[in-house]
């Protein structure tokens, strides 16, 4: 996955800190929706500076596409799925459903904030890499 970025400031030869947009997943066309308040997010983080760019160049910052969508999948779609699951499979009343579907949907976002830390402890978060210069 390639974005467009502004280097911020170089920590070192080889790394760098640089803003990146987060597009919404609505492709940000606002004046057609008004679903949402804010569709982009800026967001400062480390990548490796193979190019040796300095603070204020606009660069082009890639990621491993599959690793985003690993990521997005255990965030979005696990906490769902256990949720369904704990629904369907517990007996008993609407209640008595609904109560194990939301802790099966609770269990599923701390498996996905024990993930997010263990991969910070062990170094493991996201790389990013400056490939070139911004046209």
């Amino acid at each position: 996955m390639e974005q467009k970025a502004q280097v911020v400031r170089r920590i070192d030869d080889r790394t760098a800190m640089v803003t990146v947009t987060r597009k919404s997943a609505c492709s940000g066309d606002c004046h057609t929706c008004h679903g949402c308040p804010h569709p982009d997010e800026t967001v400062v983080v480390r990548a490796d500076n193979l190019i040796g760019a300095e603070a204020g160049d606009w660069v082009i910052v890639e990621s491993a596409t599959g690793r985003v969508l690993l990521l997005a999948m255990l965030l979005y779609i696990m906490p769902l799925i256990l949720f369904f699951a704990g629904y369907f499979i517990s007996g008993g009343g609407e209640s008595r459903r609904a109560l194990v579907g939301g802790l099966a949907f609770a269990a599923g976002l701390t498996v996905c904030v024990l993930v997010s830390r263990s991969m910070k402890k062990h170094d493991r978060e996201m790389r990013f890499t400056i490939s070139r210069f911004a046209e």
